[in-house]
Order: C-alpha cells, then structure tokens, then sequence
C-alpha cells in the first residue's frame, strides 16, 4: 500500500466512526427527549407534582437491589419519590419514606468520573443500600431531597 492509501483507509475508518458515533448520540437524545416527556405528561396531570423536573442523568450503581449495569437516562425528583428512567428500560423508583440521606461524593464504589463535574449524587435508603447518580447540580438535588 501507498502512503496516500493508507491516509485514505484511515480517514475512511474515521468518518465510519463518527458516523455510528453520531447515529448512537442521537438515538440516546432522542430517547433522553421521549422519557422525559413521558415523565413530565404522567406527573405534570396527576396529583403529585415535581420538585425538580426531568433531567439527563447517569446511573451508577447500587449496593443491592437495583444493580450494578451503569446507564443513561432521566431522573426527576417529585413529591413521593426519586424517579430514574434507563433509555434501555430499567426503572428505578426509591419512596421518599425509604431516603434517609443524600449526600455529594467525588467518587462511587471506587470509581471516578469526569462527567457533570464528577459529583456523584449518592442516595442512602433504609435497607442500607447506597444508589448512585452522576447529575448536574447534585448539591441541589441533595439539599431538595434531605429537605423531604
């Protein structure tokens, strides 16, 4: 193979990549959107109310119960409970009767992330169980919830 080629093999494998990459970002947007609207639609009618709405999030993981597969998706916080919706389907659903803290951490089971400043925003239930969130704002979302 010819140096020009290889150059032209190489920005080939480039734009494929950028191209599923960007086919995948949108799916994952497109979804993100969906859920949250959903979400809003469900409890912007019904009884109970937001006190934050829909946002991009990021799952990180439990102690027990919910799992260990990380994932996007949307979580919101409303009167009754936190709320966190998987693009691939898993819900999670914690009662405000079952929080008993929530409290920022730099890291969760070890891990580390860049994402949203790398907060993690880390939900203690009465079982025990430590559930994880990567979020915007997580001092905010932790001061609403400790407010419950």
């Amino acid at each position: 193979m010819t140096t020009s080629q290889i150059i032209l093999l190489i920005i080939g494998i480039l734009a494929i990549n950028v191209s599923i990459w960007f086919a995948i970002s949108s799916w994952i947007n497109r979804r993100i959107e969906i859920i949250k609207s959903k979400l809003l639609e469900k409890y912007r009618s019904g009884p109970v109310g937001f006190i934050i709405e829909p946002k991009s999030a990021i799952y990180r993981g439990a102690d027990m119960r919910f799992g260990n597969i990380k994932g996007n998706g949307v979580i919101c916080l409303t009167e009754k409970s936190l709320i966190f919706n998987k693009i691939t389907g898993q819900k999670i659903e914690i009662y405000r009767e079952e929080i008993i803290d929530a409290i920022v951490e730099e890291s969760f089971k070890g891990k580390i992330s860049l994402a949203t400043g790398g907060k993690h925003l880390v939900i203690t239930t009465k079982d025990g169980n430590r559930v994880g969130f990567l979020v915007r704002d997580a001092e905010v979302w932790s001061e609403k919830i400790r407010a419950l």
